[in-house]
């Protein structure tokens, strides 16, 4: 088989692997490993939970070595609006996977209710849109005749406004949340008959509890159940161990997809930085080294007079 096949059939199943992707049969949202520590992304309800304005800049790297792989940019900032029950917050998340560009706007709202006197249940919803673009010229893929395949010239540049949706229950050592972070199924092309791709819902069940196992060591074991309509269940499983109130260390399977560890150090009060690091264990651990995900977090206190409580998540 000469070259130019060679480069036909990869630019081909490329292309045929992002449409099915993008027709109901994998995750769409993009994926998080620390986002127990970053719960914005999932739920606009988390907004203002830490009690300070909190921000957040993550970097993930999935299935390195292998060209064209999912890489997603995340800043966010959240903060209690003082004098009130409500908080506010933003995300803006840039996520890329093989020709598909997605750039993400959304602002958050939350009301958080007392419960009990260390307890609060916050509803919030968020808005904004999703600029998606995708550039099927990217794989360069030719006829015999040394000429573009017009099937792969069909670029989509599209702004998808959505809403969103979440409740969270919290206290100092538990949290339960669920969300419905895009209400909106958005088409994402309409020029194939064959080949539709939109966007569909995706439903996130949260919850954790921390356990003090000795004044210098604590558990932290939680769950994400994630569920997209016409897609899959899956879950993740998670056990975190807090040493000495300086790094957590933990570790999290991910259903069918891949084990993680990963390691938090709180520099001070203020000042956090994560590291995971995730193995493959389906059929892609032959072709890739991993995935890399840093975050970090920093916490603003406003007053002087008002000292920052720990936060376990």
């Amino acid at each position: 088989m000469n070259k130019l096949k060679q480069y036909s059939i990869v630019g081909l199943l490329t292309a045929v692997a992002f449409f099915i992707v993008h027709n109901g049969y994998a995750q769409q949202q993009p994926m998080f490993t620390q986002y127990m520590f970053n719960g914005l992304v999932l739920n606009p309800a988390y907004s203002g939970s830490n009690e300070s304005m909190t921000l957040t800049a993550s970097f993930r790297k999935q299935w390195t070595g292998i060209p064209g792989s999912p890489q997603t940019t995340v800043l966010s900032g959240h903060s209690p609006i003082k004098l009130t029950r409500s908080a506010a917050g933003v995300v803006i998340m840039n996520d890329r996977l093989g020709v598909t560009n997605q750039y993400m706007v959304y602002g958050t709202y939350a009301y958080h209710i007392p419960v009990s006197d260390n307890a609060k249940l916050a509803v919030g919803g968020q808005a904004g849109a999703t600029l998606y673009k995708t550039d099927l010229n990217d794989l360069n893929i030719v006829t015999d005749n040394y000429q573009a395949d017009d099937a792969f010239a069909q670029n989509e540049t599209r702004v998808l406004p959505n809403l969103g949706i979440g409740v969270y229950y919290y206290s100092k050592k538990t949290y339960v949340g669920l969300s419905l972070p895009t209400l909106v199924n958005n088409k994402l092309n309409n020029t194939d008959a064959v080949m539709k791709a939109r966007q569909d819902r995706h439903y996130f069940l949260t919850a954790g509890h921390v356990f003090d196992l000795s004044p210098d060591l604590k558990l932290k074991p939680s769950v994400l159940l994630k569920w997209m309509e016409h897609g899959p269940f899956q879950y993740d499983i998670n056990a975190n161990l807090l040493i000495r109130e300086v790094l957590w260390v933990g570790f999290s399977y991910r259903m069918k997809n891949s084990v993680d560890g990963l390691l938090q150090w709180l520099i001070n009060d203020q000042l956090s930085l994560g590291y995971s690091y995730g193995y493959p264990v389906n059929g892609l651990a032959s072709v890739q080294s991993g995935t890399h995900e840093l975050v970090l977090n920093f916490r603003i206190n406003k007053s002087k007079n008002i000292v920052l409580t720990p936060r376990y998540f």
